[in-house]
C-alpha cells in the first residue's frame, strides 16, 4: 500500500510538470528541454526555506522565483525559433545542472540536500505518503482548474492562434512577444510547484534529480500522453512512471535496468512522434 501511495504522489508531482512542459511544447509552440532545470530551481529553493520560514511561503518564493527564471531564460531566447531554440533550452539546461552540481555551498553539490522538512499547512504536516497524496492531488486539481481555464479565455485564443499562425496574430495587430514571455512565466510558476512538492515529499534532492535526462522523461511523457490536451498531461506521467515497476518483473541486472529503461522511454518517443504525434488523448500536435 506505502508503494502504491508513493506511486500516485510521485505521478501527481510529475503531472504538474507536464502540464509546465505542455504550455510551452503543446500549447504555444516552444520546443524547451530544459523545464527539468526549472522544476530543479523550485526544488532547491524549497529545501533551502523548508526549515527557515513557513511552507506556503516557501512555495511562494520558489513559484515566483520559477517564473522570472523562465521569463528570463525566455526573452533572449524568444528572438530564436524552430531548432535555434531547442538549441538554447538545451545549452540552460547544461548550465543550470553544472550550478546545481558545483555550487556547493548553496546546494550542497553531488551530494544534494538531505532531511528537507515535510510540508506543515494550518497545524496538517504531510510526513506519510498518505497525507501527502491529499497535497499534491490538490495542487494537481488546482494546476488543472487553472490550465483549464487559461485556455478557454480570450488570452489563450491569442496563444492557440499564435501557433496555428504567428504571422497572422502579428498582422491583426497582437503583441506575440508579450504573450510567450505571460505563458513562460505561467509555466515556470507550475514548474516551480512540481519542484517545490518533489523536494518535501522526498525528503531529499541532488543534480541528477533534474538533469536532462529529467527534462527528456517529461517530455516523453507528454508527447506519450497527447500534447495540447488537458488529459495528455495526466495519462502520461501515470503510465510511464509505472513502467519501472514493470521492469522489475523481468529478470534484468540492476546494472541494466537504468539503461533499458532510457532505451525504452527513447523508443516510446521516437515510435509516438511517427506513428501517434498526437498521442494517447489523441489531439493532433
Amino acid at each position: 500500500m506505502s508503494f502504491l501511495l508513493s506511486y500516485l504522489v510521485l505521478a501527481t508531482i510529475y503531472s504538474i510538470a507536464a502540464l509546465s512542459t505542455n504550455l510551452l511544447v503543446g500549447i504555444i509552440g516552444i520546443f524547451s528541454v530544459s523545464q527539468a532545470a526549472i522544476i530543479g530551481v523550485g526544488a532547491y529553493t524549497v529545501a533551502l526555506l523548508a526549515g527557515v520560514v513557513p511552507f506556503p511561503v516557501a512555495m511562494l518564493v520558489a513559484v515566483v522565483l520559477c517564473a522570472l527564471v523562465n521569463v528570463l531564460l525566455a526573452l533572449p531566447s524568444l528572438r530564436v525559433a524552430g531548432d535555434y531554440f531547442v538549441v538554447t533550452s538545451f545549452g540552460c539546461q547544461l548550465v543550470a545542472t553544472a550550478v546545481f552540481i558545483n555550487w556547493d555551498t548553496l546546494t550542497g553539490g553531488a551530494s544534494g540536500i538531505v532531511a528537507i522538512p515535510a510540508p506543515s499547512l494550518f497545524g496538517f504536516t504531510a510526513d506519510t505518503p498518505q497525507t501527502f497524496l491529499v497535497i499534491s492531488t490538490i495542487a494537481l486539481l488546482a494546476a488543472c482548474a487553472g490550465f483549464w481555464l487559461l485556455m478557454r479565455s480570450p488570452f489563450g485564443k491569442i496563444v492557440h492562434a499564435i501557433r496555428e499562425d504567428e504571422t497572422a496574430v502579428l498582422a491583426a495587430g497582437k503583441n506575440v512577444l508579450r504573450a510567450k514571455v505571460s505563458v513562460s512565466a505561467v509555466s515556470g510558476v507550475y514548474a516551480g510547484l512540481a519542484g517545490g512538492l518533489y523536494a518535501t515529499f522526498l525528503n531529499f534532492i541532488d543534480p541528477p534529480s533534474f538533469d536532462l535526462h529529467v527534462s527528456i522523461l517529461i517530455l516523453t511523457m507528454l508527447v506519450v500522453g497527447g500534447a495540447r490536451t488537458l488529459a495528455g498531461s495526466i495519462i502520461g506521467p501515470f503510465l510511464l512512471l509505472a513502467l519501472p515497476q514493470l521492469l522489475n518483473l523481468v529478470a534484468v541486472p540492476p546494472t541494466m535496468a537504468g539503461p533499458l529503461r532510457q532505451f525504452i522511454y527513447g523508443a516510446l518517443l521516437i515510435a509516438f512522434m511517427l506513428f501517434r504525434p498526437q498521442g494517447i488523448a489523441g489531439r493532433r500536435l
